[in-house]
């Protein structure tokens, strides 16, 4: 729960300058109240932010969040890799 709060804080806090950019965001923002899952909302918008950067519609500062979105999580990404590991 404190971790999907933290992603919406910091999704919150995230002024887009394009209007659908900004709308990936705030349909983000509704889906982690609803309760889904954080890991697929991220996969979703890195989905979606990544299919506007192929289309070369992808302002500044989306393509600024989308680089910080594709940075590896190394806590998770340890955690994640020493169950397969193990089992």
């Amino acid at each position: 729960m404190k971790s999907s709060q933290s992603l919406r804080n910091k999704l919150e806090a995230i002024r887009l300058e394009e209007n659908y950019e900004q709308e990936i965001l705030n349909t983000a923002i509704k889906q982690l109240d609803n309760g889904e899952n954080e890991f697929t909302i991220l996969k979703e918008i890195k989905a979606k932010f990544r299919q506007l950067a192929l289309n070369k519609k992808l302002s500044q500062k989306g393509v600024s969040l989308y680089t910080e979105l594709q940075k590896p999580n190394i806590d998770v990404d340890t955690a994640l890799s020493s169950i397969t590991w193990f089992q």
